[in-house]
């Protein structure tokens, strides 16, 4: 629930997979300033271009396996987490939701802020769940958010990002059922 890397964007309404590739995690990655290890990798939605280090799931064409169905599953399990993370900023943050300012730089600090003040909260057992929806938090998110499930075009991504993402999903237990 943690966050270890925050990018407050640029003006204006872009495609999360845009705003992801300007960000300095992305040039860290590509520069091997940031190396993952052991199979290690980012989570992402299908907003997201299946990278060797950003594992997501596959495209529901109608023709999927049992074994892809469980990934995505699985996978989105994992994510649920992370949308939980945000969610739980902007119901303790809520002023977030609605930053209002002509001061671009003044509202990029709020929220670099509030990401700090929710690690603080979180690292001294100060989660105040109890007072917060998180499941409603999460469901006005996807709704405030349009970007986050628009088709990728899965032509360019590369084999290695395919063998690796076919690995995980042979190698995972089977949680659904035919």
């Amino acid at each position: 629930m943690l966050f270890t890397n925050v990018y407050t964007g640029e003006v204006g309404s872009l495609h999360d997979y845009t705003l992801y590739r300007r960000s300095e995690l992305y040039l860290a990655i590509q520069t091997r300033q940031i190396r993952f290890f052991d199979g290690t990798h980012l989570v992402g939605d299908l907003a997201y271009k299946l990278h060797t280090n950003l594992m997501v799931g596959f495209k529901d064409n109608g023709h999927l396996t049992l074994r892809q169905k469980n990934f995505n599953v699985i996978l989105s399990k994992i994510r649920v987490k992370i949308e939980n993370a945000f969610a739980l900023l902007k119901g303790k943050f809520r002023r977030l939701k609605f930053l209002e300012t002509i001061r671009l730089e003044l509202a990029a600090l709020l929220i670099i802020s509030a990401c700090i003040l929710h690690n603080v909260c979180i690292l001294n057992g100060d989660l105040l769940q109890d007072l917060i929806d998180v499941d409603e938090e999460r469901k006005q998110e996807n709704a405030n958010n349009p970007h986050n499930f628009e088709d990728m075009d899965e032509e360019h991504i590369e084999n290695d990002a395919i063998r690796k993402r076919n690995n995980i999903v042979n190698h995972v237990p089977i949680i659904l059922r035919n």
